[in-house]
C-alpha cells in the first residue's frame, strides 16, 4: 500500500503514544456539560414541548425531525471537509469551539421559544429552529470537538480514559437536566416563558463551558499529511473502511437509544399517573452509567470494547425483563431501569474510541488520515440517531391517537408509550449486537499500528 508522500516526519512513539494529562482531560471532558446542557433539554423535552407546550401535532413532530436528518447528512460531511482541510494557529479542531459556543447558546433560546401565530406558522419556526440548532450550530461544535480526541492523542487506552471521562460528565449532565428542568421551568412561571427563561440559562452556561475547552486543550497530532485530499476521494476512503461503516451504523442506533428515554416523561404523566417520576426513573437510568464508566478502565485491560458491547446487552435484557414483570408499578420500573442503565454503560461508554480507532484502519487500508471526516460518524449518527429517535416517537405517538396535554389517554396511546419506553430500546440494542458480531478491529489494531509506525519511521 502506497504511504502518504506529503507526510511529515513524526515520531511513532510520540504520534501513536502520547499521553494526555489528566488536566486537560477533565477539560475536553466538560465539552460533553456544555454540549449536553443544552442536548439532553433537546433528546428529553423537545418532543414534548412541541406537542404540549406549543401546541404542533405529533405527526407533524416527527415529520420536522426526520426531514431535518437528510439536512444533517450533508451538514456532517460538509463540516467534517472543513475541520480536514482547517490550518489555523489554534489547530484543526479548537478554533471552532471558541467561534460557535456564543450561537450556540442563543440558538438554544430560540429552538424554546415557538411563537404562537397560527399553526403553519408554528410548524415552520419550529422546523427552521431545530435545523438552525441542529444541522448547523451543533454540527458546528460536535463535529470538531469529537475530532479533537483523535488529535490530542493517537494512543488506544488514552482515548478509551478520553470517551469514558465524557461520556461520564455528559450522564452527570443528563441526570442534573432531567431533574431540574421542570422544576426550572416552573420557577420561571411556566408555559412557554418558563421555558424560554430555562433555555436562556442553559444556553448561557453551555457558551461559557465550550470557551474553557477551547482554551485548556492541545492538539498535539498535527501536520500529519500537508494533503488536502479531495472530498470524492475522501469520501471513496470512507467506503473502504469496513469498520467505520460498521460503527456508523452503530453510532445511529446508539443515538436512537440515547433519544428514546424522551418518552420516559409521557410514561411517566400517563402510564404511572405521576410526572413528578420523571426524576427518579432517569436518575436511576443514569447513575448506573456512572458506576460502570469508572469501572470501564480497568476492563478494557481485561475484555475488548466489542466484548463490553456483549456483556452490556445481557444487563439490558435483563432489565428489560424486570420492567415486564410489573410495568405499571414504580417499584419494578426503577430496578428495571437501573439494571438497563448499567448495561447500556459499556456501549455509550466506548462509542468515540470505537469511531477513532477507525481512523487508523482507514489510513492503514487507503494511505489517507482524515481525522475529521472519519469523526463524522460521531455528530453524524449522534444527530441522526436523536432525530430518528425522536421522529419515531411522533408518528408512534400519532398512530396511538395521543392527544397533548389530555387529562387521559386512550388503551391504544397507552400501549404505544408503554412500547417506546420498554420494548423498542431492546430491539435496536439486538441491533447493534448482530453488527457488532462481525467487528474484529479490536483484534486488529495493535498489527495495524506496528505497519504504521514502520512507515513512518
Amino acid at each position: 500500500m502506497e504511504i502518504l508522500k506529503n507526510a511529515e516526519t513524526v515520531s511513532p512513539q510520540s504520534f501513536f503514544d502520547e499521553r494526555v494529562a489528566w488536566r486537560e482531560k477533565a477539560a475536553y471532558a466538560m465539552g460533553d456539560v456544555g454540549a449536553n446542557v443544552v442536548w439532553a433539554t433537546l433528546t428529553s423535552f423537545m418532543t414534548f414541548f412541541f406537542t404540549d407546550v406549543a401546541g404542533i401535532g405529533a405527526a407533524a413532530v416527527g415529520s420536522i425531525f426526520l426531514i431535518s436528518r437528510i439536512l444533517d447528512a450533508f451538514s456532517d460531511v460538509g463540516m467534517g471537509v472543513l475541520v480536514d482541510r482547517t490550518n489555523h494557529k489554534y489547530g484543526k479542531a479548537r478554533p471552532w469551539l471558541l467561534w460557535v459556543a456564543i450561537p450556540y447558546g442563543i440558538g438554544a433560546v430560540l429552538l424554546f421559544s415557538v411563537p404562537d401565530f397560527g399553526m403553519t406558522g408554528k410548524i415552520i419556526y419550529a422546523f427552521l429552529t431545530y435545523n438552525l440548532m441542529s444541522t448547523v450550530l451543533y454540527t458546528v461544535f460536535a463535529q470538531p470537538y469529537h475530532t479533537l480526541m483523535a488529535l490530542m492523542t493517537g494512543d488506544q487506552y488514552q482515548r478509551s480514559l478520553l470517551t469514558v471521562m465524557r461520556m461520564f460528565a455528559g450522564v452527570c449532565t443528563a441526570i442534573v437536566i432531567n431533574n431540574a428542568t421542570l422544576p426550572l421551568v416552573e420557577h420561571f412561571g411556566g408555559g412557554a416563558g418558563g421555558w424560554q427563561k430555562t433555555m436562556a440559562v442553559y444556553g448561557a452556561i453551555a457558551a461559557v463551558i465550550i470557551i474553557l475547552v477551547f482554551l485548556f486543550t492541545k492538539e498535539r497530532i498535527r501536520g500529519v499529511s500537508a494533503k488536502k485530499t479531495p472530498v470524492r476521494e475522501g469520501l471513496k476512503a470512507l467506503a473502504a473502511n469496513k469498520y467505520w461503516l460498521m460503527i456508523l451504523v452503530v453510532g445511529v442506533l446508539v443515538y436512537i437509544l440515547f433519544a428514546l428515554p424522551g418518552a420516559t416523561i409521557y410514561y411517566a404523566c400517563y402510564v404511572l399517573g405521576n410526572p413528578m417520576y420523571l426524576g427518579s426513573i432517569m436518575t436511576c437510568t443514569f447513575v448506573p452509567n456512572l458506576l460502570c464508566f469508572a469501572a470501564i478502565p480497568l476492563a478494557l485491560k481485561i475484555f475488548s470494547k466489542r466484548m463490553l458491547v456483549f456483556i452490556g446487552f445481557l444487563f439490558y435484557a435483563i432489565g428489560t425483563g424486570v420492567l415486564l414483570v410489573e410495568p405499571t408499578n414504580i417499584n419494578y420500573v426503577l430496578p428495571g431501569v437501573f439494571i438497563k442503565g448499567l448495561g447500556f454503560a459499556p456501549l455509550a461508554g466506548t462509542l468515540y474510541a470505537l469511531i477513532a480507532d477507525t481512523i487508523e484502519y482507514g489510513e492503514w487500508k487507503t494511505g489517507l488520515r482524515m481525522e475529521g471526516l472519519i469523526m463524522s460518524a460521531a455528530s453524524f449518527g449522534q444527530k441522526v440517531g436523536t432525530g430518528i429517535g425522536l421522529a419515531i416517537m411522533g408518528w408512534l405517538l400519532a398512530w396511538g391517537n395521543y392527544v397533548g396535554n389530555a387529562a387521559a389517554q386512550s388503551p391504544e396511546a397507552l400501549h404505544v408509550i408503554s412500547f417506546m419506553f420498554i420494548q423498542l430500546p431492546l430491539c435496536i440494542y439486538a441491533a447493534i449486537i448482530a453488527i457488532m458480531y462481525f467487528y474484529r478491529l479490536d483484534r486488529e489494531y495493535p498489527a495495524i499500528i506496528a505497519e504504521l509506525n514502520q512507515r513512518r519511521s
